[in-house]
C-alpha cells in the first residue's frame, strides 16, 4: 500500500485549495513589488502602470467567477485555477486579448472534460493558447527595467526573482517559501515537483559544464519552470500512487530541461507538462501490470 494521502472527502479538497490560496500569497506580493512599485521609485512607469500586474490577478479573477456560474461549479476552485495562471504570464501580455482568451480556453477546456476521456492537463493548455495574448503585443517577457538593462544583477538577485519571466514566477527563493507552504498540507502531491525538480536539474547542470555557458545558470537559478512544477504539474489531471507521481515527474522535469535548453525556456514547462499528462492512464495501466516494475 503507498503511504500518500488520498482526497475521499469534499472538506479534503477544501483545505488543499486553501493552502494553494495561502502559498501564492508571497508571490503576488513580490510580483507587485517587482513589476510595480520597483519600476515606479527608479520612475520608468506612470503611476496607472503600477498596477498593472493587479490587473491581470482581478481579470482572472473575474473570468473564474463568470466559468463557474456557467458551469454552476466551486467559485474556489476556478479563481484559483485563473490565479495560477495569471502569474505565469508576461507583463507585456495584451489586456484585452488576456481575458477573452482565458474564458475561451477555460471553456474549452472544460468541455473537453466532460464529454471526453482524454486525460490532459488543462492548466498547461490554457497557458499555452495564453501566448496568443503575448504575441499581439511583442513575445517577451522583459519589463521596461530589464529592456533597458537599468540594474546589473549578479546570481544570487536573479534566485531571489530579479529577472525576465512571468509576473510572479521569477523568485526562485519565494517559490520555494511557497513549496514549503504547500508540504504542510498532507494532500499535496510534493513528490511531483521533487522529482521533477531532480529531472530538470541533471540536464541543466550537464549542459553548463560542458558548454560552460552561462545561460544554463541563469535557466538554474530562475524559478519560472520550478512555479510550473510546483502549482501546475500538482494541480490538474496528475497520478496518485509514489511510482506513478515519481516517474511522471522525472519525465516532466528531463523533458521540459531539453525543451529549455534546445527550444524555448519560458513555454517549456507548459509544453512537457502538457504532453506528458496525456501518458497518466498509460502510467495506471503500467503499474497494474504486475509483471512490469515502474522504478
Amino acid at each position: 500500500m503507498n503511504n500518500i494521502p488520498y482526497i475521499h472527502y469534499f472538506k479534503d479538497k477544501d483545505s488543499l485549495i486553501k493552502t494553494y490560496y495561502i502559498a501564492l500569497i508571497p508571490l503576488i506580493l513580490f510580483s507587485f513589488y517587482k513589476n510595480g512599485i520597483l519600476l515606479y521609485i527608479n520612475k520608468l512607469i506612470t503611476f496607472k502602470a503600477l498596477f498593472i500586474p493587479l490587473y491581470f490577478y482581478f481579470i482572472s479573477i473575474i473570468v473564474g467567477i463568470l466559468v463557474s456560474l456557467i458551469f454552476k461549479e466551486n467559485k474556489k476552485n476556478n479563481i484559483l485555477l485563473c490565479l495560477i495562471i495569471s502569474l505565469t504570464i508576461s507583463l507585456n501580455t495584451n489586456y484585452l486579448i488576456y481575458p477573452i482568451v482565458l474564458f475561451i480556453m477555460l471553456i474549452i477546456t472544460k468541455y473537453l472534460a466532460l464529454k471526453t476521456k482524454i486525460s490532459f492537463n488543462e492548466l498547461a493548455l490554457i497557458r499555452l493558447f495564453l501566448v496568443l495574448s503575448l504575441l499581439i503585443n511583442a513575445y517577451s517577457y522583459l519589463n521596461i527595467a530589464e529592456k533597458l538593462h537599468k540594474f546589473n544583477y549578479n546570481y544570487f538577485d536573479i534566485f531571489l526573482g530579479f529577472t525576465n519571466g512571468g509576473l510572479a514566477s521569477t523568485s526562485l527563493f519565494v517559490i520555494l517559501i511557497s513549496f514549503i507552504i504547500l508540504s504542510f498540507n498532507k494532500f499535496y502531491k510534493k513528490m511531483l515537483p521533487l522529482m521533477a525538480f531532480i529531472g530538470y536539474l541533471f540536464p541543466l547542470i550537464i549542459a553548463f559544464f560542458i558548454t560552460k555557458n552561462n545561460t544554463y545558470l541563469t535557466y538554474l537559478l530562475n524559478g519560472h519552470n520550478y512555479f510550473s512544477f510546483i502549482f501546475l504539474l500538482t494541480y490538474s489531471k496528475s497520478p496518485i500512487t509514489n511510482k506513478q507521481m515519481g516517474l511522471y515527474g522525472l519525465m516532466v522535469g528531463l523533458i521540459t530541461s531539453l525543451i529549455a535548453i534546445l527550444f524555448n525556456f519560458y513555454e517549456a514547462s507548459y509544453i512537457s507538462i502538457f504532453l506528458i499528462s496525456l501518458f497518466v492512464p498509460f502510467l495506471k495501466w503500467l503499474e497494474n501490470k504486475k509483471y512490469v516494475k515502474i522504478f
